[in-house]
């Protein structure tokens, strides 16, 4: 089955938690400790392959996860990291945020693999925080929880060319008959519903002959295809990955003149930049009609387009008659196409896509502080009620840390305290008037401030 969108949940995994752990050997019964470090997340990667041409993986299965990491071991032992989850997408897939709705990555080309959710950092063992005043720390970090994201995936098919047309204007049986493609092909309207390529190969018209392109069929388009009627605005998104566009038009059709426009305002109201693209003009059916009549029709077309007269090509699908000087003048354009690209490309100085994604700042210690509010709090230890002020730090390092970090375990809660003093954060929040027994809110987190 065909299907050209998704939309999925993706969730990497979540990092090993670090160990409390004290070594205890024959002879040593106050061994420093020596609890290992947990293991990272496994990442989730989205990977193009070039034997699919279809989402509909994507359908049955929405919520994709990779595997977490295992938490540390005595003898300072790291914990397993976590196996990463590699998702095979067709070539032209658009990866879009489901809630910004912006693009994310575009993998359109080939041998391209993007990281979309990072796994969780794993948590320090308690090792890791022996220091000359803190010789036998008893907390350990919690690992990490790993990146999560919705992304709509939106499949828009890559190739050098594609067949535009009315339904049942021959594209199946052009395509059919130039490449490798093996479309459905029947006498009646919409026999195509869903988009094919096809690899054109020079040899099979001319065994001197070298080279390749790929072309697409694009299913048929109707008046009001750029509004959603028929099968258009679904696939006219196909036909922007093309440069080059083959009109193909029914020569034996009564109305073929108003087809032909029909198609092009279709295109200009689906994208102005789409109408521009350079197009080749074939009439299709030739054998089905005599010389006589073809030279009346073609009169005809050219009095309402005379621009055109000098820049058009008769053919026969069925009997392939006149496809071998298409062929190779679609190929000699194409090659000249790329080599222009190739040229702009290199005057431009434009630098290689990047091909991981990963949202972070680039600065993780940046910080604001602000206060957002108030509230009754209970203080344990008198057994008095108070208003609390509360203070948000925004701080991706901090809030690392205290997602990572055991609340019930004091020392831990210590460490805390001690990073968003060594950060900086302590001034700013006197500055914005913070007092003792005010909320710090990280992330959802609360402490009670207690001052330097």
């Amino acid at each position: 089955m065909f299907s050209d969108e998704a939309s999925i949940k993706v969730k990497a995994g979540k990092g090993g938690d670090g160990l409390v752990s004290f070594r205890r050997e024959k002879f040593e019964p106050w061994g420093g400790p020596d609890g290992g470090n947990g293991g990272s997340g496994g990442n989730i990667f989205f990977e193009v392959d070039l034997n699919l041409n279809t989402l509909s993986d994507y359908l049955s299965t929405k919520h994709f996860e990779s595997s977490n990491g295992t938490g540390g071991a005595k003898k300072n032992c790291a914990g397993k990291a976590g196996e990463d989850l590699v998702l095979k997408v067709p070539l032209g897939t658009k990866i879009i945020d489901s809630l910004t709705k912006e693009l994310i990555f575009d993998l359109n080309e080939p041998n391209t693999r993007v990281l979309v959710a990072k796994g969780g950092k794993g948590g320090f063992g308690n090792s890791h925080f022996k220091t000359s005043t803190r010789q036998a720390p008893k907390f350990a970090e919690l690992g990490e929880e790993g990146q999560g994201v919705e992304v709509d995936l939106e499949l828009q098919l890559v190739a050098d060319c594609a067949i535009i047309g009315i339904p049942s204007a021959g594209k199946s049986t052009l395509i059919s008959v130039v490449s490798n493609a093996k479309p459905k092909i029947a006498d009646y309207p919409f026999t195509t519903l869903i988009p094919n390529l096809g690899v054109v190969k020079l040899s099979e018209f001319d065994k001197n002959q070298d080279g390749s392109f790929v072309v697409a069929d694009i299913p048929g388009l109707i008046e009001g295809a750029s509004t959603g009627k028929g099968l258009g605005i679904q696939f006219l998104r196909h036909v922007q990955r093309a440069p080059i566009l083959i009109h193909l038009v029914d020569i034996l059709d009564d109305n073929f003149i108003d087809n032909y426009s029909v198609i092009n305002n279709e295109l200009k109201k689906f994208s102005s930049e789409l109408a521009t693209r350079p197009q080749f003009l074939v009439f299709n059916k030739i054998d089905a009609i005599d010389e006589e009549e073809l030279s009346f029709k073609l009169e005809e077309f050219f009095e309402k387009f005379p621009k055109l007269k000098n820049k058009y090509y008769c053919v026969s699908a069925v009997t392939h008659k006149n496809l071998n000087s298409l062929i190779f003048d679609l190929y000699d354009f194409i090659v000249s196409h790329r080599t222009k690209i190739i040229e702009e490309i290199e005057l431009n100085d434009v630098e290689a896509d990047v091909t991981t994604y990963t949202p972070h700042l680039k600065n993780p210690k940046a910080f604001t502080v602000e206060k957002v509010g108030e509230k009754t709090h209970s203080d344990q230890f008198m057994d008095n009620e108070y208003t609390a002020s509360i203070f948000e730090i925004k701080c991706p390092r901090l809030e690392q840390i205290s997602n990572m970090t055991d609340y019930t375990n004091r020392q831990a809660l210590a460490r805390v305290y001690d990073v968003i003093n060594k950060l900086g954060i302590n001034k700013d929040l006197r500055r914005a008037g913070i007092k003792v027994g005010d909320i710090v809110l990280i992330d959802s987190k609360e402490l009670i401030y207690r001052g330097e």
